[in-house]
């Protein structure tokens, strides 16, 4: 339903004070956009008024909304995700490359281990970048993150043990992800308002074609060059857009005086931030576990391993529209109601499509490249809209704080999420139903805590625009 309220001349010809006029304006006002916007008549309901010091704060605060400087920056953390979320939705590859090659006497379990820990410290080194952000800006972050990935996956391409795939990739590249990662984020908020969810979908679709151009790049350089020389050529591609980001991407707001760079847990205190903050955590323990095991499970039931190569590619291409299209969309009708959809949406499909495969028509391709579509469409909003969402629910001059605290706790979920995985395959010799299972149960919660904030946040009302 769309509420409609007269606008400041009706109310003027039915006899009320400018004072009247401007106190329901800004008591309609949701911290989400000028008091001016509120002057239609046709103007949908929208969230609760905000607290007194965010409103001083989006008053003060003025967005270009677009522009040579604006896209420029946000060329610049589409570089930025390229380079470092592309590793990260390419894990697959490496980890099943490694348990058949140089790590083939480790178990699976084992090996998932190096890529849950680069996980884990992409998302909770966060915590303290996120505070550095603010307080000092993003070039020197940046720029120390792409050098450290660039060394990070040179000593990668020289591994032969176990414990060296652990420390190149797993600790360094892992730490030096987080510094590119939280700031190129953070920084495409300060640029953009109104058109913040798609100028974030759009930005985070570089982290989609780059997990489509390091897979397919990696399995026609394999057997050409082989596994050293893959590795380094896709650290020059980094180095490139490194050099790409760095020159693009500025802050323009000014940082608060006095502003500390350390963390702030007491942000938990606050119920719309825990369960936005929780929501979160869900989404990311079963978010990895499709792209790290569903080639392993295509594989084993009997497609070649080319192939398997290319159904991560299908689910990434899927995503790149699933991070744009919500987007778009989230600036009409609000970030939150399209997250709830899309992460429903996963639920679904986990349970729908993919359990109904693992467990009885086990070799029906067509289900399975569906199944990739659709998933891969929906958990695209987990990376694009959840940034936006942080955005929505503190000052802007914060936000590097605010979205590092959350993803330290995400971390943890990329910790333990594809291990448990791993152990209830393993648990359950290699049968699938359990693995997907776990899957579809996290985006059920997930969509649970999610609608939660959305009520802490607006109201329990349909049709609010949050």
């Amino acid at each position: 339903m769309i509420d409609r309220s007269p606008s400041s001349s009706e109310k003027s010809q039915l006899g009320l004070a400018p004072e009247e006029v401007q106190s329901e304006k800004s008591e309609q006002y949701s911290g989400n956009e000028p008091l001016d916007a509120l002057e239609s008549p046709s103007d949908l309901d929208l969230a609760p008024e905000a607290s007194s010091e965010k409103l001083e704060n989006a008053e003060e605060i003025t967005y270009p909304e677009g522009g040579r400087m604006a896209w420029t920056v946000a060329f610049g953390s589409w570089c930025a995700m390229f380079a470092s979320f592309g590793l990260w939705n390419s894990l697959g590859i490496f980890e099943s490359y490694l348990c058949e090659n140089q790590l083939s006497e480790y178990s699976s379990g084992t090996v998932s281990w190096i890529f849950s820990v680069y996980s884990f410290l992409f998302y909770f080194c966060g915590l303290q970048v996120g505070p550095i952000y603010d307080k000092y800006g993003l070039q020197v972050l940046v720029s120390i993150g792409f050098v450290g990935l660039v060394v990070a996956l040179m000593m990668f391409s020289l591994c032969t043990e176990y414990y060296q795939f652990f420390l190149s990739f797993g600790v360094l590249g892992g730490i030096s992800c987080s510094m590119i990662f939280t700031p190129s984020i953070a920084v495409v908020s300060q640029w953009f308002h109104a058109r913040r969810g798609v100028a974030t979908g759009l930005v985070c679709t570089g982290g989609s074609l780059g997990g489509i151009v390091f897979p397919m790049m990696t399995r026609s350089l394999l057997p050409q060059v082989g596994y050293g020389w893959s590795i380094r050529i896709m650290a020059f591609i980094v180095l490139f857009m490194s050099v790409c980001s760095v020159l693009c991407m500025k802050t323009r707001l000014e940082r608060k005086s006095g502003k500390s760079a350390m963390m702030d847990l007491r942000m938990f205190k606050d119920r719309l931030f825990a369960a936005t903050a929780l929501g979160n955590f869900m989404i990311e323990w079963a978010l990895q576990i499709p792209a790290t095991y569903f080639m392993n499970y295509a594989i084993s039931q009997g497609v070649t391993e080319d192939f398997g190569y290319g159904l991560v590619a299908i689910m990434n291409a899927a995503s790149v529209f699933g991070r744009f299209i919500p987007g778009y969309y989230a600036d009409k009708y609000g970030a939150f109601n399209l997250l709830v959809i899309t992460v429903a949406l996963c639920g679904l499909f986990n349970l729908t499509m993919w359990l109904p495969i693992a467990t009885i028509d086990k070799r029906n391709i067509g289900g399975q490249i569906a199944y990739l579509i659709c998933f891969g469409f929906a958990s695209g909003t987990g990376i694009s809209l959840v940034p936006v969402c942080f955005a929505q629910i503190c000052d802007i001059r914060n936000y590097g704080k605010t979205y590092g605290t959350a993803y330290t706790l995400a971390s943890i979920a990329t910790l333990t999420g594809t291990p448990i995985a791993g152990a209830i395959l393993k648990s359950m010799d290699n049968h699938y139903a359990g693995l997907v299972g776990f899957c579809g149960a996290c985006y059920v919660v997930a969509t649970v805590l999610l609608v939660f904030a959305r009520c802490f946040g607006s109201s329990s009302k349909l049709w609010v625009v949050y």
